[in-house]
């Protein structure tokens, strides 16, 4: 449960507006999939599949959303376009294991379109 709390911490440091977002913007977003990438291991570790699903699905579209919201800071959307492939990575590894490639070739399809169309640079 440890991570979840740091998720939403993260997930509320992200949304503030922060002081020195140049340097905190790349510790901010990878702390914040850290967090949520260490909660699905642990639900790994349990043989949750379910939630290890949950919270890889949750990491991936919250970064996908901040990256494509306009009213977060410029260094932030950076951030989160340039970690993108961690989250989609873990799923991919997910999804393999569980002979899901299809549900992987959606959300890595939506990631390419969004990151395409909402391109802070």
């Amino acid at each position: 449960m440890h991570e979840y709390h740091a998720m939403l911490y993260y997930q509320q440091q992200m949304k503030c507006i922060c002081p020195r977002p140049g340097l905190h913007a790349p510790a901010l977003v990878a702390n914040y999939i850290e967090a949520g990438l260490s909660a699905a291991r642990n639900y790994e570790k349990n043989h949750s599949l379910l939630l290890q699903e949950l919270y890889l699905r949750s990491t991936f579209h919250e970064i996908l959303n901040k990256m494509c919201d306009p009213l977060v800071h410029c260094a932030i959307r950076k951030q989160c376009l340039e970690q993108l492939y961690k989250p989609l990575l873990a799923l991919k590894r997910f999804y393999s294991s569980h002979n899901s490639i299809k549900k992987y070739l959606i959300l890595e399809r939506e990631a390419r379109i969004l990151s395409h169309e909402f391109n802070p640079f």
